[in-house]
């Protein structure tokens, strides 16, 4: 269910929001929650008061998506640009205030988030979820998996799609192998989990044992990317099951079911501190993207796997599973990178031209994504600009020094014409390469830049082939030079 509103930015329009609000909650389960409706109309007296300049007469429009999980109110002016990192950064600490910082129950909403775009204005989104009760609050054992437990019995399994029923099994289970850490929160919320899979948002294969009828194994695909493309993750199978093939199944099943929706392809994130993800990859036949160096905190652990060999943050491997074959399509990567870029994209199967180049012009776009809990962020440009490299600069600063962001990735469209000269104004700020990421726009790929706080060495790493290593060894080493130059 959507509804939309438009209104001026005349403070009389406010009665029109609260019943906006009103009405957007009373068809949720979120129909008595006052702190949220609150919420909405004191950030759009805000936006009122501040989005056009004194005297200008300007339109916002308010917009309320309800989907099978949640609820998702997106608040848009058109009026004046707007540093997105500094408000971005002035709604997750307290130390950092800007007009919008001092907005009453921010707590209501599960997510803040900004978006700008350039000089057509910006946009606030606030999502909450329908569901709050965690894997804990449920009766049932949640000890950690034993790590040599006693095999089960020889038996068939049968791999399925998951069904309502199955969601509370399958918090348990990644709690059990994951303890707390697993960097997707919405996992240890059966109710999410059930009503993401209801959406489309997740798609989830279970393993269910034929002697006992319990779920032992799940593997999912989550739409989280705007292309074509589904993430693999959210594995687990019972040590008790375990080799018996029981994973692979799950992803043949999971594979087969991309491909007949559609999807270009599938992707994962294999970490370093083991080889077996980095193995399985190779073995369904995926191509290595990218060097995700330092993606993830130091701190995150894998039970019963083996801690890493030192502590320094995670770095992750991007591998990419196509699909389908891609079009003819053109490529603007910077001098110093089209090398690597060429040799990375060539599996694919892609016929590839060089496009001409040229200087970014206008004013650009870009969407900033903050896990606090991985000290990461993530700034995706969608439309390069004139002012792109100004606000990346902004932005850098602001999560380096207020969010202390410890990984800043920037993403850039590999089909325009102006990331090249974007990419190597990055360089002096610190950016350097990390790879590519085949079909995860609509129309394109990215071009992977990181930005890191601490060294890396690759003696902390754990890598399987020769191909990842390299490019391991080419991105520090790009880094390195960034760092000295």
């Amino acid at each position: 269910m959507e509804f939309q509103l438009r209104i001026s930015n005349d403070p009389r329009a406010l009665g029109l929001v609260e019943a906006f609000a009103r009405e957007s909650l009373r068809h949720t389960p979120l129909d008595e929650s006052a702190p949220l409706q609150a919420l909405i109309v004191a950030a759009t007296r805000q936006i009122i008061d501040h989005a056009y300049p004194p005297g200008e007469d300007g339109r916002i429009v308010l917009h309320s998506r309800q989907l099978a999980d949640h609820l998702e109110i997106t608040i848009r002016d058109f009026g004046l640009p707007e540093d997105i990192a500094a408000l971005e950064t002035s709604l997750h600490n307290e130390t950092m205030r800007s007009w919008l910082g001092h907005l009453p129950h921010t707590d209501a909403a599960d997510s803040l988030h900004w978006t700008g775009y350039g000089p057509e204005g910006k946009a606030l989104t606030l999502t909450k979820s329908f569901h709050d009760i965690h894997v804990t609050d449920h009766a049932g054992d949640l000890q950690p998996f034993r790590e040599k437990p006693p095999l089960a019995p020889e038996q068939d399994y049968t791999i399925r799609r998951m069904r309502p029923t199955d969601a509370l099994t399958i918090s348990q289970l990644i709690y059990k192998a994951y303890g707390p850490s697993y960097f997707n929160r919405d996992v240890y919320y059966p109710e999410r989990v059930a009503a993401q899979n209801a959406s489309g948002a997740i798609i989830s294969f279970v393993a269910e044992a034929a002697t006992t009828g319990e779920i032992v194994g799940h593997y999912a695909l989550e739409r989280n990317q705007p292309g074509p493309v589904a993430e693999g993750g959210q594995a687990v199978v019972d040590p008790a099951h375990r080799g018996r093939k029981i994973l692979d199944r799950l992803k043949a099943a999971a594979i087969d079911h991309a491909r007949e929706i559609g999807l270009a392809g599938v992707w994962a994130d294999a970490v370093t501190v083991h080889t077996f993800t980095q193995k399985a990859n190779l073995a369904l036949g995926a191509k290595l993207c990218a060097a995700d160096l330092g993606i993830s905190p130091a701190s995150e652990t894998f039970r019963g796997i083996a801690a890493p060999a030192s502590p320094q943050r995670v770095t992750c491997l991007l591998y990419f599973l196509p699909l389908r074959s891609r079009a003819t399509r053109p490529i603007f990567a910077p001098p110093l990178y089209e090398s690597i870029v060429r040799r990375l994209l060539a599996p694919f199967g892609a016929s590839l031209i060089a496009g001409q180049c040229r200087p970014p012009s206008g004013h650009g776009a870009l969407t900033l994504q903050l896990v606090p809990t991985a000290a990461t962020a993530y700034l995706t440009v969608t439309q390069p600009g004139l002012d792109t490299v100004v606000a990346i600069r902004k932005a850098m600063r602001d999560l380096l020094e207020h969010s202390h962001a410890e990984a800043i990735f920037v993403d850039l469209p590999l089909q325009h014409p102006a990331t090249p000269a974007i990419a190597e104004a990055l360089r002096p700020a610190g950016f350097s390469f990390a790879g590519i990421a085949p079909d995860f726009l609509p129309d394109g790929d990215l071009l992977r830049l990181v930005h890191l706080v601490d060294d890396l060495s690759p003696e902390g790493m754990r890598i399987e082939d020769p191909a990842a290593r390299d490019l391991v060894a080419y991105a520090l080493a790009d880094r390195r030079e960034v760092m000295e130059n």
